[in-house]
């Protein structure tokens, strides 16, 4: 007698297979393990939908222990700010991304109803430090943001702040320190003067333990050899201090104690520098010299501040004949331009520099020598002569980190 086998049915099979799949889904959504473990893969961007999906997921996905694997030190772009417009500031955005460029997450900043807006002080690894517009800062408001989620927080005033003399206080510099693959926390820096003759006030914030502002063990204290504080950069764990007037000092943001560090020996004459931190690199350069010299040397400092050693050889006379408009008919400066950020890719070959001449931004290769141009400015209509209109730029990086 044959022997009879029914066949499956094609709707009973695409049905067992739903009801399978929806199982699994329901265990993997029951087991926050396994959950976690799945989310943490996901970009920032997938992280910011799903976490619309549930309160539960809302709940893990902002818990401060998730640390997502794509909190990267990937430059996805540059917000160049132009120095005219401090006040109620625009933000051109220079996409670095390709072939899949980054949308521009804003054009303009305003945390609060205030009609000077805010600006950018600093971007540290996918946060922004950002403070209102005041004539005097001393009565501005402090912010770090978060331009991927669009989250902001609102520092206290420092203890500085409720002395009567506050507005007659020198702010020096007040810096972010955040490294995700270390913590999830930040810290926050401020330099002040002190009442006494040469002497300095330090006072730190930190987001883990949200309190008050807490001044340095210590203060106030004097620097070596004209001490300078601003435009600091952090790196290593550390903000450093560029000086070219006399020594230049690290602060170390976990033991908090200052420390001097060499300084590389410069071909030109030139006072002026461009101090970078990129993708775990601290880069030093030459901007602008008073001479027709177009050729400058990249220094990157060791890891355990041994000393600096030579990067890149940079050589920018192509671009000057490539686009005429760099030159300017000055004695002083005889070339417009300025260095918007050094861009350090996984590979040594693919980084690059953004170079700004009037009205456009252009890549140039280290490798090779090769520039093509990544962005158009709009002209700037009173632009005085021999001057520029953007002279720094902030980093874009896309980040998952809690404000």
């Amino acid at each position: 007698m044959p022997i009879i086998r029914r066949r499956r049915s094609r709707a009973s099979s695409s049905n067992s297979g739903q009801i399978l799949s929806s199982s699994s889904a329901i265990i993997i959504a029951s087991n926050d393990d396994i959950l976690i473990q799945i989310l943490v893969c996901l970009p920032p961007k997938s992280l910011l939908r799903f976490k619309t999906v549930s309160k539960h997921w809302l709940s893990l996905i902002t818990d401060p222990k998730f640390k997502p694997k794509h909190n990267s030190k990937t430059i996805s772009g540059l917000f160049a700010c132009c120095l005219s417009r401090q006040s109620n500031a625009e933000y051109d955005f220079i996409n670095l991304k390709s072939p899949n460029p980054s949308r521009p997450p804003f054009r303009s900043l305003n945390f609060v109803d205030d009609p000077l807006g805010v600006h950018i002080l600093q971007s540290c690894n996918g946060l922004m430090l950002c403070r209102s517009y005041r004539a005097n800062p001393q009565e501005a408001t402090c912010y770090i943001y978060n331009p991927t989620t669009k989250q902001y927080t609102v520092l206290p005033g420092t203890q500085g702040s409720n002395d009567p003399s506050w507005d007659l206080k020198i702010i020096y510099d007040v810096k972010l320190a955040f490294d995700p693959s270390k913590s999830p926390y930040y810290k926050v820096i401020c330099i002040y003067d002190s009442d006494l003759p040469n002497h300095y006030q330090m006072e730190i914030y930190s987001s883990k333990s949200g309190g008050p502002w807490k001044k340095l063990l210590g203060s106030p204290f004097t620097a070596p050899d004209n001490g300078h504080f601003s435009n600091g950069v952090y790196w290593n764990g550390a903000i450093h201090w560029f000086n070219v007037w006399g020594t230049s000092l690290c602060f170390d943001v976990e033991e908090e104690k200052f420390r001097e560090i060499p300084m590389p020996t410069f071909r030109g004459d030139s006072r002026f520098r461009h101090l970078e931190e990129s993708r775990g690199h601290l880069y030093l350069m030459e901007v602008i010299d008073d001479s027709d010299t177009l050729v400058y040397d990249l220094y990157e400092m060791e890891r355990d501040y041994s000393g600096w050693f030579l990067k890149y050889e940079v050589d920018f006379h192509p671009i000057a004949a490539a686009f005429p408009e760099m030159f300017c008919d000055s004695d002083i400066y005889p070339y417009l331009y300025s260095i918007l950020g050094i861009v350090q890719e996984e590979c040594d070959d693919d980084s690059f520099l953004v170079l700004y001449i009037p009205d456009k931004a252009i890549r140039y290769n280290f490798k090779d020598g090769s520039f093509t141009m990544l962005h158009d400015f709009a002209p700037f209509r009173n632009r005085f002569e021999g001057s520029l209109e953007y002279h720094y730029a902030h980093q874009f990086i896309e980040s998952f980190a809690c404000v």
